[in-house]
Formats: structure tokens, C-alpha cells, sequence
């Protein structure tokens, strides 16, 4: 796709990205963020693409922001520009109605964890580890962290994590539920291809539906998610996927979803 700094794979049915980066641990700039979203959309228009992998090249999976930038002074409209610009790409992933895998290869730490926070699952290399990183650097996190972090893992958990700004293994990210699987390095890639292809077979329209509800869950009252329950569940009652999930149910075999 000509876009050099993020490389998109597709095949049966994932669209797999790959943070293209290596010789600086894939650091997230607007410059990345700009063709991470423009990758995203064409992920999310494409109708043969139903489950999307995110990973990073080398071996890193995203080391943030690139710290030796921010030793240049800039005005505030450049900065909150830049903050911005990568901000976006949290809200892009959390819209996208098709479930994204962070399968995180190495280091996740600052923007990079926020990168793969944003993801809906994260499966992680026994290698890899986790930190927000910010308060080491006198900051705070941004790319949604604040937002993410405390519904993965607890407001305590969450408040440990940033203020200490300690970096934790990937066993760690396991227990604590910030992960959702390990496995050791050189399983990584063919456990993400199983997990991606089991999710691509499943019932995507009903998956994104609830995607949006979940995230919709923490920003709205139990009367509003009955509501949205009850208007997505009627929409979905006359779609193709629920009644070949019924057939398939009463005829004993494994249903074949058709994302419609």
C-alpha cells in the first residue's frame, strides 16, 4: 500500500498490521498514527477482512512516543496537535466494528501499551512486557490510557501502574487481566492465527454489536444498556448468522457465519 512505516497482510479473512519500525522499537508518531488509521479504514471497508491483528515488528511491539523528540521545545498548538493526531487512533480501533487482536511481540510501554489496550484482546509473548511509562518522564498517559487501563485491570491496579510507572512482565499482564493469553515466543504467531481465524468464523455481526455495547457499558446506566440490548438483540433475531446458529445447533454441527 505504499505506506512504509506499517505493513497490512490479508489472508482468510484477517487483516493482520505490523507497526513497521524496528530500528526504534516501532515509536508512534503522527506520522504512523496518520497511516495506522488510514489502514484501519480500509480494514473496516473491506467485507472479506472480519478480524484484525495488530503486532509489531522486531523486537518490539510499540515502545511509545519517540522521547528524544520531546527535548525540543514546541508551541502548544503543536503539541496538543500531536497529542491529538495519536490520540485518534485509540478512538478509530475502539469504533471499528470488527475485533482487533493485539498480539504483542516484545515491549508495550507508554503509547504502545495505550495501542494495545485499545485492542479488544491481547494475546502476549512470554517476552513481551507492559508499563505506562509516563510519570518517569514528569507525564501522564495519554492515548486513552486513563481511560483503558482501570477497566482492564481495577482502579488500584490502575493507579500502581501509573504512578509507579513500572514496567510488568507479561505473566504479570496475564493475572492481573490485561492480558488475555500468554504463550511463549515462538508459539506467538500461530496462536494469534488460530485465535483470529476461530474469531473470523464466529458471528461478527454479533461480536461488533456487542463490541459497541461493551464499550458503551462503562459510559452510560443499566436503563440505556437494557434499552440497546433489547433494539440490537431484535436486529439481530432476523439476521441470516442467528438462524443458521439455530439450525446448526439442532443439527449437532459447527454453524457457517456469514457476517450477515
Amino acid at each position: 500500500m505504499g505506506l512504509d512505516l506499517i505493513l497490512l497482510t490479508k489472508e482468510e479473512q484477517v487483516g493482520t498490521i505490523t507497526l513497521n519500525r524496528p530500528e526504534a522499537m516501532n515509536f508512534l508518531d503522527p506520522v504512523m498514527g496518520q497511516q495506522l488509521r488510514e489502514v484501519l479504514r480500509d480494514l473496516e471497508k473491506d467485507d472479506n477482512i472480519r478480524v484484525i491483528v495488530i503486532t509489531g515488528a522486531g523486537r518490539a511491539f510499540c515502545a511509545g512516543g519517540d522521547i528524544k523528540s520531546m527535548q525540543h521545545k514546541r508551541p502548544p498548538h503543536e503539541w496538543v496537535e500531536r497529542l491529538e493526531s495519536v490520540a485518534a487512533v485509540t478512538k478509530d480501533m475502539l469504533n471499528l466494528p470488527k475485533p482487533i487482536i493485539a498480539s504483542v511481540n516484545g515491549p508495550a510501554v507508554g503509547a504502545g501499551c495505550n495501542l494495545a489496550l485499545a485492542s479488544d484482546l491481547i494475546i502476549a509473548s512470554d517476552k513481551a512486557t507492559f508499563g505506562e511509562v509516563f510519570t518517569r518522564i514528569g507525564l501522564i498517559p495519554d492515548c486513552g490510557g486513563i481511560f483503558l487501563l482501570p477497566r482492564r485491570v481495577g482502579l488500584t491496579k490502575a493507579k500502581e501502574l501509573i504512578f509507579t510507572g513500572k514496567i510488568i512482565s507479561a505473566q504479570e499482564a496475564l493475572q492481573m487481566g490485561l492480558a488475555n493469553k500468554m504463550v511463549s515466543a515462538e508459539e506467538l504467531k500461530e496462536e494469534t492465527r488460530r485465535w483470529a481465524q476461530d474469531l473470523a468464523g464466529g458471528a461478527t455481526l454479533a461480536i461488533a454489536m456487542a463490541k459497541r455495547l461493551l464499550n458503551l457499558s462503562f459510559q452510560t446506566d443499566l436503563d440505556a444498556i437494557l434499552q440497546a440490548e433489547l433494539s440490537h438483540q431484535t436486529f439481530l433475531r432476523y439476521t441470516e448468522d442467528h438462524q443458521e446458529g439455530v439450525r446448526a445447533f439442532l443439527e449437532k454441527r459447527k454453524p457457517a457465519f456469514k457476517g450477515r
